[in-house]
């Protein structure tokens, strides 16, 4: 369930943060091998339960043919064709099964799960391909450093989209009857505090610093030191997004 989920979201917030990829510089090998790796992981959402049976084989087949578009059809199609398997994939996403939480302590807006979901697809696509942007200097010698700039302010503003969702989410949410109609954040911060905090603190708050560490590298022309950097920060971004699905599934927290 949790691999499945996991798998749907990046899917998604690749082939999303892909836009942002200039072919002419990169060439097709960074955009197919993006591609493959979606389509892969919109196969393991599909096996994992995680997306619907039409709308997860209209984004896996979307994604192949898309992949195949690129190996042989012309490079000025690359990007203008990519937002097909963008849109069937945040369709097969957001009509996949839904998950109930098993204990929730809190009411939720009807916008807040799939809003979370779309917010977390595009931080774990972003933190991925800004990854791969920084080893692809690695790949094509002489890159101009505007990609990776552009990848790592992108990062940043999903980080701050992901953080403003889950504080919309919680300042729109109250508690059950049972606890006495609470706020969302005291269920957060104090009976869901052992897990919330990790979450912030490892999965926001680190990947917002680590990712001004970024940009300060790029300025320098650093790129090995700052693909290094965005390895760990995508590290501690799959931690986070782990402790917000374990604390939504468990408990009804959303962040």
């Amino acid at each position: 369930m949790f691999f499945s989920w996991l798998a749907s979201i990046l899917a998604l917030g690749g082939l999303a943060s892909l836009l942002l990829v200039e072919p002419k510089d990169f060439g097709i090998g960074f955009h197919r091998f993006i591609g493959s790796m979606a389509s892969l992981l919109l196969a393991a959402g599909m096996a994992g339960g995680a997306l619907g049976a039409a709308s997860g084989w209209s984004a896996l087949l979307s994604c192949t043919l898309w992949v195949f578009l690129v190996q042989w059809g012309p490079a000025s199609w690359i990007r203008s064709t990519l937002a097909f398997p963008i849109l069937c994939s945040c369709w097969a996403l957001l009509e996949g099964t839904s998950y109930a939480p098993k204990a929730p302590l809190l009411e939720l807006s009807a916008w807040v799960a799939p809003g979370n979901a779309l917010a977390a697809s595009l931080l774990m696509g972003s933190v991925s391909v800004a990854m791969l942007v920084g080893h692809w200097y690695l790949v094509i010698p002489g890159l101009p450093m505007r990609h990776l700039q552009r990848m790592t302010r992108f990062l940043g503003l999903c980080i701050a989209l992901r953080l403003l969702l889950g504080a919309l989410s919680l300042g729109s949410s109250h508690s059950v009857p049972a606890l006495g109609g609470i706020s969302g954040w005291q269920v957060a911060g104090g009976i869901a505090a052992f897990f919330f905090w990790q979450r912030v603190g490892i999965g926001l708050l680190a990947p917002a610093v680590l990712t001004l560490m970024v940009e300060r590298t790029v300025r320098i022309g650093s790129t090995q030191s700052a693909t290094g950097l965005l390895y760990v920060t995508m590290i501690f971004v799959l931690i986070g997004e782990l402790i917000s699905r374990y604390l939504y599934m468990t408990m009804g927290v959303p962040q």
